[in-house]
């Protein structure tokens, strides 16, 4: 497994793996395969927790009582499906930091970025794959510049056209 094999190659260890956008069925299996021994890491940590964070009504990441010990004095490894700006990834680390714990890792399957806050982003695919794949702020965007109006939306729950 990509994701797994770069942190077992560089020896970073990891107790938590944070799924960000239902990322958990990816998460679990890189926990398992973080947890195998094998050549490289004939003597594991043992168990990786693999979590979710919740979201209060401002946005901001919050961990219940029975979960700020996943995260708290842990080396934490912040995954995601899809990385634009490094925005939403930022707000991870500073909850994992807030919460006591220590964001040694962020991996996502796809990342427009190469590093948020001095971590080297791991990703399976980046714009070198996607050779017309472009980021612009909203005041940036040349379609928008020459009126072309948004046709859909699309995130993590889905995508949807606009009338």
């Amino acid at each position: 497994m990509l994701i797994a094999q770069y942190y077992i190659e560089r020896d970073i260890k990891i107790d938590t793996v944070l799924c960000l956008y239902e990322t958990q069925a990816l998460g679990a299996y890189i926990a398992h395969e973080l947890s195998r021994p094998s050549m490289m890491q004939p003597n594991p940590v043992g168990d990786i927790y693999v979590l979710g964070p919740e979201y209060d009504a401002a946005g901001n990441m919050i961990f219940r009582d029975n979960l700020k010990r996943m995260i708290h004095g842990k080396k934490v490894l912040v995954l995601i499906s899809c990385i634009t700006s490094g925005k939403t990834v930022q707000r991870a680390i500073e909850s994992v930091q807030y919460y006591g714990g220590a964001t040694v890792g962020v991996s996502a399957a796809f990342s427009a970025t190469r590093n948020i806050s001095g971590i080297e982003v791991n990703s399976i695919f980046t714009q070198d794959d996607l050779p017309n794949y472009r980021v612009y702020g909203k005041h940036d965007c040349p379609l928008c510049k020459q009126g072309v109006p948004v046709k859909g939306i699309a995130n993590g729950h889905g995508y949807s056209t606009l009338p």
